[in-house]
């Protein structure tokens, strides 16, 4: 007879995966190119110049690390570490979300320094066809999917099952045991235990 994980246990790795979907593909938005143009200087060739989401905003890229890295310590940590992470999770996603609000001028001052660092700059000339990508969409819901993961582990992490600590040195096992689990309560059992203790 195989036993069937509790509703709350199945959102473990969904959870796990997401926050590594969301952080990663947040990180690999940013590392794009957010907004292009031509710096055109007369009787010289065009130069295209290009701004990657990092040079705008580079405290949004170490936030995406934050949210990457934090599906992997949902992974491994304890009951009450986890929700610790998922506030964290919420907290950094939601700060990233604010960083890359519509209006901040960060993006087009790091076009504007660009421009300047081209060779076909002369001082006067403004760049041709500024053209923005979409990138700056995916990074937006990578975080905005953290944010939501990061609300479900904090509520429902401290229900999911650990690690095993089968392989751990006796005196730095530590029984984390839910009384209103029946699979902990087994779990105890199997180590030999006393889940009443």
């Amino acid at each position: 007879m195989s036993a069937r994980l509790p509703a709350r246990e199945k959102l473990l790795v969904p959870v796990v995966l997401g926050l590594l979907v969301a952080g990663g593909g947040a990180f690999l938005a940013l590392s794009r190119t957010w907004q292009r143009a031509d710096v055109q200087a007369s009787g010289a060739p065009s130069d295209r110049v290009e701004v990657t989401g990092t040079a705008a905003y580079p405290a949004a890229t170490a936030l995406a690390l934050v949210v990457l890295t934090a599906g992997l310590a949902i992974l491994a940590a304890g009951r009450r570490t986890r929700r610790v992470v998922g506030v964290l999770v919420v907290l950094v996603s939601v700060g990233a979300l604010v960083m890359l609000v519509p209006g901040d001028d960060s993006l087009d001052s790091a076009l504007r320094e660009a421009v300047e660092k081209s060779p076909s700059f002369t001082g006067g000339n403004q760049p041709d066809s500024v053209v923005t990508t979409g990138w700056i969409l995916v990074a937006w819901a990578g975080f905005v999917l953290a944010a939501v993961l990061g609300v479900v582990a904090a509520l429902h992490g401290g229900r999911w099952s650990t690690m095993s600590g089968r392989y751990d040195a006796p005196g730095a096992r530590r029984p984390d045991v839910d009384p209103d689990d029946p699979m902990d309560l087994w779990k105890a059992q199997d180590r030999g235990d006393d889940p009443t203790a």
